[in-house]
């Protein structure tokens, strides 16, 4: 516990100069000029650069801003978001634009260093009404503040091979409850080259399922009154599903994205995962691409909507303010053109935050990797029914919290209550 006190109480020094410079308005933001030729830098991970080229060099865009150029600093996912977090605490020069995963943005949410997007000239919440809910709350401040806005979004569902549900007489399509899956799940648990030791397993592992019940646990580790992990039942559940799931034997215990949890996907060593939507492209470019055809999405058992990762994008206070009118415009543009987010979504299989485009014809397309399956349509289902939560300052340290409070239930065995109530006393000591 003193570990994780000292590394709250250094984010909370680190952010109280963010705080203070957080708090500046925007009445110096100048207008964008057409007829001005601008240069703006993005900051990003992963595959953003690709997929944001893709839709700067469409016709629409081109002819739309033919004065802005762009420019990019890309690195890996953690790399990223830790020298954001060093720049902004700091008070040092970022890109104009900057990206961020869903579980940083509790990082910023209400420490401030970012840009406020609701206020004029912006009027963020007016221009992103037609971004699904849930996203946009995600980056709203207890204040009202919006400090970026959604770009994609990854609803979650159950991914599973198709062949080796037939062969154990799973159905996974329809499953009422955990316990559901749990039971039909200890089907595909087999020593399968007979040596005493068993090698073939439902899912990795069974952490990877204990943010379901609380909505990908991102957001919502207080409750309006500022309570922490209330209502108790939510999260003690949580904590009972990943004890059932491996006290039945059914997860690998495969450390994600190591070796042999990629491996597993191909190999048949699992035959499912809970994941968000993005992970459908990773299957099918580079972790399982021989196995077209074979893989199937589901909802998650008992209709559980939670949503397992998300791009966001943000103006850093400290860009200078000639430039914040042209980063505005790439960001409303990327956020809520049909273009920009079916151009993102067809390269790199980035799910839309934008709800308009739900409709359009290759969200009703079937998917051949999927066997022909309309997956995007759950994936739409999904998102339209996830829960807005409360987001805070405290989220990411309670996150941490409630992860060793998984590994106490899952690797030394202690009960959820015992866990739980350790839980409560460690956040207690972090938000006091």
């Amino acid at each position: 516990m003193k570990k994780i006190t000292a590394i709250v109480f250094a984010l909370i020094a680190a952010t109280t100069f963010i705080y203070a410079e957080g708090q500046k308005d925007n009445s110096d933001i100048p207008a964008f000029d057409p007829n001005k030729e601008y240069n703006l830098s993005i900051g990003g991970y992963g595959d953003l650069e690709i997929a944001y080229r893709a839709v700067f060099e469409t016709e629409e865009f081109k002819s739309k801003y033919p004065n802005i150029n762009i420019e990019y600093q890309m690195a890996d996912f953690d790399g990223h978001h830790n020298r954001l977090t060093t720049v902004l605490a700091a008070g040092e020069a970022t890109n104009d634009i900057e990206a961020l995963e869903v579980g940083y943005i509790a990082k910023f949410v209400e420490g401030g260093g970012l840009t406020n997007l609701a206020s004029a000239p912006f009027n963020g919440q007016e221009v992103g009404k037609d971004i699904v809910k849930f996203a946009m709350a995600n980056a709203t401040t207890r204040k009202g503040n919006l400090v970026a806005m959604p770009v994609d979004i990854a609803p979650a569902v159950l991914f599973y091979r198709k062949s080796l549900a037939d062969k154990a007489g799973i159905d996974f399509d329809n499953l009422k409850s955990w316990d559901e899956f749990i039971e039909v799940s200890k089907k595909l648990v087999a020593d399968s080259d007979g040596d005493g030791t068993v090698d073939k397993f439902a899912i990795p592992h069974a952490s990877e399922v204990a943010m379901m019940p609380l909505n990908g646990g991102k957001s919502g580790w207080f409750n309006k009154k500022g309570q922490a992990l209330e209502p108790k039942e939510k999260f003690i559940s949580s904590l009972e599903l990943v004890r059932d799931i491996r006290q039945a034997g059914i997860d690998g215990d495969l450390a994600a994205w190591t070796g042999p949890w990629t491996q597993s996907f191909a190999d048949g060593t699992v035959a499912a995962i809970v994941n968000g939507a993005w992970f459908g492209g990773s299957l099918k470019s580079w972790i399982a691409p021989d196995l077209a055809g074979d893989w199937r999405v589901a909802y998650l058992p008992g209709k559980t909507y939670a949503f397992q990762g998300g791009t966001y994008l943000s103006i850093p206070q400290n860009v200078p303010a000639e430039q914040k009118a042209a980063a505005w415009e790439i960001i409303k543009y990327l956020t809520t053109t049909a273009n920009a987010q079916l151009t993102t979504f067809k390269t790199i299989d980035a799910y839309p935050a934008l709800t308009t485009v739900y409709d359009t014809p290759i969200m009703h397309e079937p998917v051949p990797y999927f066997g022909g399956q309309k997956v995007r349509e759950i994936y739409a289902d999904v998102a339209k029914h996830i829960p807005s939560d409360t987001v805070t300052e405290y989220d990411a340290a309670v996150l941490a919290v409630f992860n060793n409070a998984i590994t106490d239930v899952i690797v030394n065995g202690v009960t959820p209550e015992d866990a739980y109530q350790k839980a409560l006393k460690e956040i207690a000591v972090i938000a006091d």
